[in-house]
């Protein structure tokens, strides 16, 4: 009965995300139309945070900005009690140069390939205003790659490393540090270190690349963006512009 009942809600999700999107295709949401009309409503509401790759964490004061392909596209929406924009970063960002103060987001960054990412912050860099920060963390390639040459298994058995880890079969710390990399199949595409990290941010103008902690520096909301238990995979970094 319960498989039924999720083939069901399968079936109804696949409908729903169709429906969005024919709507957004009708609506021209994908165009360059629709990227200037956000840009003016970003202007109206006066936005100059964006948390990006936000999942479900929506923040109050912030646009928060997904890219989920069965929501509705390009449309700046209230969402509890909070601004939520589905958008496809890797295309131009809808936002006037030198606008934004503040960008921030906890473990997006690895879901852009090398490419992606500094596409990214070359954007990320356009839109924002000088002495503006940017903050982004993500999987910490250097913390892997030693806890893996010790062999430190209380690392890999670590209760959030293993609930985090998608390929539950992994048990070895080789095999969880591959599938660290891999992530559901290929969802991470790219595993930052702070130099590799800091080389791209530089790439893009970004000065002052600074490795911190969870909950330090410059960027409001920390506490809410960043959550403690990914602390001991993570890496924090800020730089400005």
């Amino acid at each position: 009965m319960r498989k039924k009942k999720n083939v069901f809600q399968k079936r109804v999700m696949k409908l729903r995300g169709f429906l969005n999107f024919l709507g957004s295709a009708l609506c021209l949401r994908f165009t360059r139309f629709n990227r200037k009309r956000l840009m003016r409503k970003a202007r109206k509401l006066a936005v100059d945070r964006l948390h990006v790759g936000c999942g479900n964490v929506l923040l109050p004061a912030w646009l928060n900005i997904t890219f989920e392909p069965r929501e509705e596209y390009g449309l700046i929406k209230a969402k509890e009690g909070a601004l939520w924009l589905n958008y496809n970063l890797l295309k131009k960002w809808p936002f006037a140069h030198e606008s934004i103060q503040f960008i921030a987001g906890s473990h997006f960054i690895e879901h852009l390939d090398l490419n992606g990412g500094l596409f990214f912050f070359q954007e990320a860099y356009r839109v924002m205003k000088p002495g503006g920060t940017i903050r982004m963390s993500c999987p910490d390639l250097r913390a892997y790659a030693e806890n893996y040459l010790k062999n430190n298994k209380e690392f890999f058995d670590n209760p959030f490393i293993r609930e985090a880890c998608t390929f539950k079969n992994a048990v070895t710390p080789g095999e969880i540090f591959i599938a660290k990399a891999y992530d559901s199949g290929g969802a991470h595409k790219w595993f930052y270190d702070f130099d590799s990290l800091k080389h791209v941010m530089e790439s893009a103008g970004f000065r002052h690349v600074r490795k911190t902690t969870r909950s330090t520096g410059d960027v409001p909301d920390l506490e809410r963006i960043e959550f403690c238990a990914r602390e001991i995979e993570s890496l924090y970094v800020e730089a400005v512009k």
